[in-house]
């Protein structure tokens, strides 16, 4: 933990203090692949998000080797946009076979021991 107060990094800093002053302490690694596309028309941004996998130790972060343990068959289309969203993107998104909820790439890895 005194990397990030040494780093002098506000991003860094601001971490150090939660962790030190409210005890946080991280439970999961969440790895996963993501696409991202942009349609400048609606501020439209649309990412993929694939290959999701955890870790069973926490004290594998920033480690080069890959998370090992996989979240089967999760693929998470997420659509965000401003004002509206154009006809052509609605089409494009809308998988009539695919259901749309709430998906939280954390809550899941947080179900694996």
């Amino acid at each position: 933990m005194a990397v990030l107060k040494e780093n002098g990094n506000p991003l860094c800093m601001e971490l150090y203090a939660k962790m030190h002053y409210q005890q946080l302490r991280p439970k999961k690694i969440v790895d996963y692949k993501r696409e991202a596309y942009v349609y400048p028309a609606g501020n439209v941004r649309i990412t993929l998000d694939y290959d999701i996998r955890t870790s069973l130790s926490i004290y594998d972060f920033l480690k080069p080797e890959q998370v090992p343990v996989p979240i089967p068959e999760a693929y998470i289309l997420e659509v965000k946009y401003d004002n509206f969203l154009p006809e052509i993107i609605r089409g494009i998104v809308s998988l009539s076979s695919r259901r749309s909820t709430a998906f939280s790439k954390y809550a899941a890895t947080r179900l694996i021991n």
